[in-house]
């Protein structure tokens, strides 16, 4: 996922160098699902770099943790995710702060640096470290120009027009391992994914009668609907589960709607995977709300943190925490 912008003064040296750098200051969460602004100065970027030489820590090419294996930059978490799961730690990765927010699991190594906003990295950090590819997306094609000055590049695009995204997620692993030089790993891994998700499916059965309907407050009167196409979608559909919502979403895999929008589905079970107390507060006020079929006046189960627009570690991690609500439900 990518975030918004930061807010950037003077020089253009912005963004976070390392994670729990000290001194260097925190993000401000305009909102935990949109995104954060940061101020960085030249000040800023040249105390953490002397941090960072203090500390052991090298932004050039000595950094790299696995002899012979490639010095990656990620601008988009769900190929990072997959390194991770490769092995295959990437050097740096667009807003790393804000992974335990988005991602949570697989943990980011510590030393991962953080180069900034994917939509507009900072070039003269990500130049001292050295990387022998920067990854991106479709998403962000319109920073590959400037990137390309520093290394080659590589678009593996999970979230894109056509299809839906775990192929595409699948197709990403792959390549990943070709980059990385151990494409036997990643075919396991890809196959390791689909016995677990065979397991998953097992454990569905008991719930394949009821549709789910999976939903991402924004207020206490609007929220995301996920649907096909859509990670969480495909997830629904590998593990032989129906999706309530079955409205056209945008290629993402969510529609944004009122609540009121809600009332047209017909029993399911909701889950969320973001509802903040303060608006569950309104909710739990609201006849509208109480009285919807996939509600029923109980308070719907909240997903830990799962990134929703991931590669395979979230879809195998959504999977998870999606039956152990059900299974919690009907405990």
């Amino acid at each position: 996922m990518q975030s918004a912008g930061f807010a950037l003064t003077g020089v253009r040296l912005s963004s976070i160098i390392c994670k729990d750098a000290p001194g260097v200051a925190k993000p401000h969460h305009e909102n935990v699902r949109t995104g954060s602004a940061l101020v960085f100065s030249r000040r800023h970027f040249l105390a953490t770099c002397a941090w960072a030489v203090s500390s052991g820590f090298s932004l050039g090419a000595g950094a790299s943790s696995i002899a012979g294996t490639p010095r990656i930059v990620s601008l988009d978490y769900g190929l990072a995710e997959t390194l991770l799961m490769l092995d295959a730690a990437p050097i740096a990765v667009a807003d790393a702060r804000g992974w335990t927010d988005w991602v949570a699991e697989p943990a980011l190594p510590s030393s991962t640096v953080d180069c900034g906003v994917a939509l507009d990295p900072n070039l003269e950090l990500l130049s001292a470290l050295k990387p022998d590819v920067i990854l991106t997306t479709d998403y962000l094609a319109m920073v590959e120009d400037r990137l390309a000055a520093i290394a080659p590049v590589r678009r593996l695009s999970i979230f894109s027009e056509g299809g839906t995204p775990y192929p595409k997620a699948v197709e990403a692993a792959l390549a990943l391992g070709e980059l990385i030089g151990d494409r036997d790993r990643a075919q396991r891994y890809v196959a390791e994914s689909e016995t677990y998700f065979d397991v998953c499916r097992e454990r569905a059965r008991p719930f394949s009668e009821k549709p789910i309907l999976l939903l991402s407050f924004l207020d206490p009167r609007h929220v995301r609907v996920y649907g096909a196409p859509g990670m969480y979608d495909d997830v629904l559909k590998h593990i032989g589960l129906r999706n309530a919502w079955t409205e056209a979403t945008n290629y993402w895999g969510f529609s944004t709607i009122g609540i009121e929008g809600l009332a047209k589905i017909g029993p399911a079970f909701a889950v969320a995977d973001h509802l903040p107390q303060d608006i569950q507060a309104v909710l739990d006020q609201s006849p509208l709300w109480k009285d919807l079929p996939s509600v029923s006046g109980r308070k719907i189960p909240v997903l830990p943190t799962v990134l929703m627009f991931g590669a395979i570690p979230s879809a195998r991690r959504f999977a998870g925490l999606l039956l152990d609500a059900l299974e919690g439900a009907a405990a």
